[in-house]
């Protein structure tokens, strides 16, 4: 009994320990540094991030990847969470779908589908890159993308794309558009290089550019100094010519197109 009685202490004294951390929250405490001293072993040992291989990166910056990741020297291979790495890769602007893999001992393999430039979206004085989608990827850098069309207005980046897609038919007017500006929220006006506006109706669009196209191959209005060509009203289609170049004009034209400054024409239907 006297030789068990110092292993009886103890046992008791550690129980009371392990009781006191218990009800202090010390266990948790005490967890998580064991935990944190063995992650730190293991990444002594090797099993720390020392290399990230990114595919499909383009446009998404290293910057915003790493910071995304939030993974370095010091990461745990066994411990990064992948699943949230993704969602924050997913974050950036850039980046559509992301894909996150851990390759032991020491790499994380990212896979990643980035948004693609389509527009130059210019609204209160700001412009912006978007997506198809009309989602802003970055701030305006035009040597960056020199080729891309230039939507201006108030819903114009995410409506650009259905825009495009029905110009895709009408090459000639397409290539003469300096931008393309969104009226209300709710219509196009088309600006070309030379100046001249083409107002487009909130609906009906393919029906109002055949019409533009019939007068433009019968008449040429895309070649004169016009000042706008109003389609709005798909029965009475208006020319407006410019001031200064009104009196100039007042000469023989073709019959069916105004000669004054504003006016309206006839459309292939026969109605006015």
């Amino acid at each position: 009994m006297t030789g068990k009685w110092p292993l009886l202490c103890a046992a008791f004294a550690a129980s009371a320990i392990l009781y006191g951390a218990i009800v202090g929250g010390q266990i948790e405490q005490i967890f998580n540094a064991a935990v944190t001293g063995a992650e730190r072993a293991a990444v002594a040992m090797g099993f720390g991030v020392k290399r990230v291989v990114v595919e499909g990166q383009r446009n998404a910056t290293d910057a915003a990847i790493t910071t995304a990741l939030e993974a370095g020297p010091e990461t745990f291979m066994l411990a990064f969470d992948t699943d949230a790495a993704k969602d924050r890769l997913e974050a950036v602007s850039w980046i559509r779908h992301a894909r996150v893999m851990r390759l032991l001992p020491s790499t994380l393999q990212v896979e990643i589908e980035e948004r693609g430039p389509y527009a130059m979206w210019q609204n209160k004085r700001q412009t912006f890159v978007v997506d198809s989608e009309g989602v802003v990827l970055a701030p305006a850098l035009p040597q960056a993308f020199p080729n891309l069309p230039l939507v201006v207005g108030e819903g114009a980046g995410e409506h650009a794309a259905s825009l495009y897609e029905t110009l895709a038919s009408y090459q000639d007017l397409k290539s003469r558009m300096l931008a393309a500006l969104r009226v209300g929220d709710r219509r196009w006006t088309l600006k070309l290089r030379t100046g001249t506006e083409i107002m487009l109706p909130d609906g009906n669009i393919e029906m109002a550019l055949n019409a533009l196209q019939k007068l433009e191959q019968e008449h040429g209005v895309l070649q004169r100094d016009l000042a706008a060509i109003d389609l709005r009203l798909l029965d009475r289609i208006t020319l407006r010519m410019r001031e200064t170049t009104a009196a100039a004009v007042e000469e023989a034209v073709p019959a069916g197109v105004p000669t004054s400054a504003t006016g309206t024409t006839n459309q292939p239907d026969g109605r006015t």
